[in-house]
């Protein structure tokens, strides 16, 4: 990571998905960095960053690994907190849902329709920042894919998220180099996609719902270059959709929570670095970028221009049930979303305006919850 002497990195919300990405975080090399583990219970984010710690000292990982107590339901307190470690990147976690616990009667809901409940916290920790005065790039997880271009028109987008499109990228980059026999180095792959598009490249995330929408899948843009030559587009597209075997449920977080600390590094980086990231600058979907402390640069596939780039992860959202997002954060969803809600908990949700938000996701716990 060779991160700079006073590079601290702070993570924020320790449910399981955020105790792996401290772990992972704190198993790279990095002796220079100060990691914070925040949650909302201080003794439960003093154990993280106990056991972090020691991963640290085991790995040649971070000497300091720190706790503290942020609770995004106060922002005024979370801005405090956050003027006072001062950090270098902040890593959300935290969201309003759980996806791996729904219950089995939600399983054929398209994933779209949990997004009101993943925005409130991202909005609130960005309020946050706003009102500490620092500008410390955030990676939020929750659903980036739609989060980002949804707090975009508040002008709350986070700088970009991390997973999804990383995880399909990596799927490709290893089936490429076994086939070819290389080393994954002499692997190029460039892919816009969307979050829609992973539960058909990974088969043990078909539980985040689906069903009623468009056949096939989602529309992308992909290119793979093996020591430089192009492989043809219809292997690259089987290699996308191909069987490949993955943990299911929570135990998927440990790719995540890699992909999030690679997300990382790079932002701690002096020298560019090749990526793949969900929602850069608030756009919808995921696409190949250049990150560095300068900040996160499009390194969009051959002939492929943003407009277009955009536009096809906003098609491929229709996949998740989500019709579109306007540019003041109103999203309007698919018919077939709103069908597949109102049979599953008797709720129908056609259009949801940012000041709906929170009543919406409110309403959406308490029917989860029957």
């Amino acid at each position: 990571m060779r991160p700079r002497e006073d590079d601290t990195v702070l993570t924020v919300g320790l449910g399981d998905l955020g105790r792996r990405v401290v772990e992972a975080l704190s198993a790279r090399p990095g002796p220079g960095l100060r990691l914070v583990a925040a949650g909302r219970d201080l003794r439960d984010a003093r154990a993280v960053a106990g056991q972090a710690a020691l991963v640290a000292a085991l790995a040649g990982g971070p000497q300091a690994v720190e706790a503290a107590r942020i609770d995004l339901d106060d922002v005024d307190a979370t801005a405090a907190e956050l003027a006072r470690l001062d950090p270098s990147v902040v890593v959300l976690t935290a969201s309003r849902l759980t996806w791996w616990r729904l219950p089995e009667r939600a399983a054929g809901v398209p994933y779209g329709a949990w997004l009101p409940l993943q925005l409130t916290l991202v909005r609130r920790l960005m309020q946050a920042r706003a009102a500490a005065g620092i500008d410390a790039p955030v990676v939020a997880l929750p659903y980036p894919d739609a989060v980002g271009p949804v707090l975009a028109g508040a002008g709350l987008a986070p700088e970009l998220g991390a997973g999804n499109v990383l995880e399909m990228a990596a799927k490709l980059a290893a089936l490429a180099a076994a086939r070819a026999g290389v080393p994954r180095e002499a692997v190029d792959v460039r892919l816009v996609a969307h979050h829609a598009t992973e539960r058909m490249a990974f088969s043990a995330f078909g539980a985040l719902g689906g069903g009623g929408g468009p056949s096939g899948p989602p529309p992308v843009f992909a290119q793979v270059h093996v020591e430089g030559d192009p492989l043809p587009e219809d292997v690259v597209r089987e290699d996308l959709t191909a069987p490949y075997p993955l943990l299911a449920g929570r135990s998927s977080h440990a790719l995540t929570a890699a992909a999030t600390a690679a997300t990382v590094a790079a932002l701690l980086s002096d020298v560019p670095r090749r990526l793949h990231v969900p929602a850069p600058g608030g756009r919808p979907g995921g696409y190949p970028v250049r990150i560095s402390r300068a900040g996160v640069e499009l390194d969009l596939p051959h002939g492929v221009t943003e407009e277009d780039a955009i536009a096809v992860n906003a098609v491929a959202a229709r996949w998740d049930g989500i019709e579109a997002i306007a540019p003041d954060g109103t999203v309007s969803f698919c018919p077939w979303l709103s069908d597949a809600l109102h049979a599953a908990l008797g709720l129908r949700m056609e259009q949801v305006a940012p000041d709906e938000q929170d009543a919406v996701a409110d309403e959406l716990l308490a029917r989860l919850a029957r």
